[in-house]
């Protein structure tokens, strides 16, 4: 991947379908990895656990359904919420959030990292076998942000 000039956003790294892991139960791609953005699509099987609870200091944690559903768990409260197909959740820093994929259908979803966090080296870790650092934390004891502050849109 070859970094490109793009008018008023400087030097940016644009992965075309970028493969971080394929297996027979999920595979996930970077498809834009950014300072500022690093976007990635998944698919996984029916019932996967895709991320335990945990939070993030300094980004945004986006997410938006293509096919199936997602469960997620959000804020202190630990709402759950399914969303399915054209649905989008943002959980901003500080609020501690689950996911995982209905237990009835496969899903597939693009996340959204912004700004990045260190997102896209940490995927190409795991590409790579190799532990990376990045903007991700314990839920803190006090439970983290409320699930108010997170956005939910569900598909009309």
């Amino acid at each position: 991947m070859t970094p490109e000039t793009t008018p008023g956003l400087g030097a940016i790294a644009v992965a075309q379908d970028e493969p971080i892991l394929r297996a027979p139960d999920g595979e996930i791609s970077i498809l834009v990895a950014r300072d500022d953005i690093t976007i990635t699509r998944a698919r996984y099987a029916a019932g996967q656990s895709i991320a335990g609870r945990h939070v993030h200091a300094h980004h945004t944690d986006a997410f938006y359904v293509l096919e199936g559903k997602l469960i997620f768990q959000i804020g202190r409260e630990r709402e759950t919420v399914t969303v399915s197909r054209g649905g989008f959740v943002a959980v901003p820093p500080g609020v501690a959030h689950a996911l995982r994929v209905t237990p009835e259908q496969p899903a597939c979803w693009l996340t959204i990292h912004t700004p990045d966090g260190g997102f896209a080296a940490f995927m190409r870790g795991i590409c790579d076998n190799v532990a990376v650092a990045w903007d991700i934390d314990p839920v803190p004891v006090d439970g983290g942000g409320p699930a108010s502050d997170a956005t939910v849109a569900h598909a009309i």
